[in-house]
């Protein structure tokens, strides 16, 4: 099994950790379990050199680290903001190449942009860079380049910047990328939704469904928070074939934190505190009952403006999918302390040590094992397994609160031999 966390920043974004570099990603990303990590930001020149100068290319897409194991995809997130039918989109991009020589004539493109020259990209402003390309002409340009790349449409239900977000989005895939939608294979759930929300589309059937981080800081409860399972061994596996396994929706399953935990899951108005379900929303003409102003309309309620079939639909041959909630979070409420207190990180390490990392923990080890190791996990984890967890929904850029001190308060009438 591999996991492929596609979609990250580095240091040279804004609003990141000056510690997303490759030698602290490499370091927690195999504490977390994850076999790849996409660079995120590889349109950066600065990033670029310290990318080349700390991992070695291993001739398959794949580029390791020279401090662990840890494999490295070459991506980037780009942003597109223009005007379309009279309205302003705002729309993110996950790009993946295969190799330098792509991402350099990428960017060379992206400098130039040949189709507005009065509208050339500075890369060296930010990691995520903002273009003034619409999303047909940034497909265009990057299958231009190269047909092997891959265009993967982020976090694609956010309000503020995606495909489908409600506030600058489009109704339908090929609404945003005209004839290059052919070319996109998968389409990236976000935080805020799941494949079981996702499969109400009609729309979005064809395509595989995937989760990544998108991650600012490269700590344990960031990193690899979201990630896809891919069959085969790391030592076989390749960009042509992770790119074969999007192309025909053959994953294993992908990893997701409950669409509750995301921050935005219902509706809302963060500055009055206000959080509405569709229907409450609907009630109040999708308006603040505190201060009258438009609420962020979330993506549940953006689901259901475009769903195709009712709640709880799956369709035949759906990739399967796995809960998580990042592990040093559920230690950190199980002891009522902070995630970077010295108490909770010495537990997470003592449990890092005993079962090799995050993600065996969370989806391999028995549920008796890993409450025997920490009073409470195992109860929490089985919750995961089987999705029974409940979660305080997010809403208007606030995360969701998974409460897993209710779920641990149940475990005197459980018995760990039925598990």
């Amino acid at each position: 099994m591999i996991f492929a966390d596609l979609h990250i920043h580095s240091k040279y974004s804004r609003a990141t950790s000056k510690d997303m570099d490759i030698k602290s990603l490499s370091k927690f990303g195999v504490m977390k379990g994850l076999d790849i990590i996409g660079t995120g930001d590889i349109t950066h020149p600065e990033w670029i050199k310290e990318v080349k100068s700390e991992t070695e290319y291993l001739g398959n897409g794949l580029y390791k680290s020279k401090y662990n194991q840890m494999r490295f995809m070459l991506s980037s997130e780009i942003a597109t903001i223009y005007s379309q039918d009279n309205e302003v989109k705002r729309v993110h991009h996950v790009l993946v190449f295969p190799d330098f020589e792509i991402v350099e004539q990428f960017n060379e493109v992206l400098r130039k942009n040949l189709f507005d020259k009065n509208k050339k990209c500075n890369l060296e402003s930010d990691g995520r860079p903002i273009i003034g390309m619409t999303s047909v002409e940034l497909a265009e340009a990057l299958f231009e380049v190269s047909d092997k790349a891959l265009l993967i449409p982020a976090h694609i239900w956010t309000p503020w910047f995606s495909l489908f977000g409600s506030m600058s989005g489009f109704n339908k895939i090929e609404d945003c990328y005209e004839k290059y939608a052919k070319k996109i294979y998968a389409l990236e759930t976000g935080l805020s939704s799941d494949p079981l929300m996702n499969w109400r589309i009609d729309n979005i059937r064809d395509y595989a469904l995937v989760s990544n981080s998108d991650c600012h800081g490269p700590f344990v409860d960031r990193i690899g928070r979201e990630s896809n399972a891919f069959n085969g061994s790391i030592e076989e596996f390749s960009f042509n074939k992770m790119r074969e396994a999007l192309k025909n929706k053959n994953l294993a399953f992908t990893v997701e934190v409950d669409p509750s935990y995301g921050k935005y899951h219902f509706d809302g108005h963060r500055k009055c505190n206000v959080c509405y379900t569709p229907k409450n929303s609907i009630e109040h003409n999708n308006k603040c009952p505190v201060c009258g102003k438009t609420l962020t309309i979330g993506v549940l309620h953006r689901v259901e403006e475009l769903a195709d079939h009712e709640e709880g639909y799956k369709p035949a041959k759906a990739v399967p999918f796995e809960y998580h909630i990042p592990l040093i979070e559920i230690i950190s409420k199980l002891l009522g302390k902070g995630i970077k207190t010295k108490k909770v990180i010495e537990v997470y390490d003592a449990l890092i040590k005993k079962f090799g990392n995050e993600y065996n923990i969370m989806f391999n080890a028995p549920i008796a094992d890993s409450e025997a190791a920490f009073q409470g996990l195992g109860f929490v984890i089985k919750s995961l397994r089987d999705k029974s967890l409940k979660v305080e929904p997010g809403y208007d850029g606030v995360y969701g609160k998974p409460l897993i001190n209710e779920i641990n308060s149940l475990k005197p009438q459980m018995n760990l031999s039925d598990f």
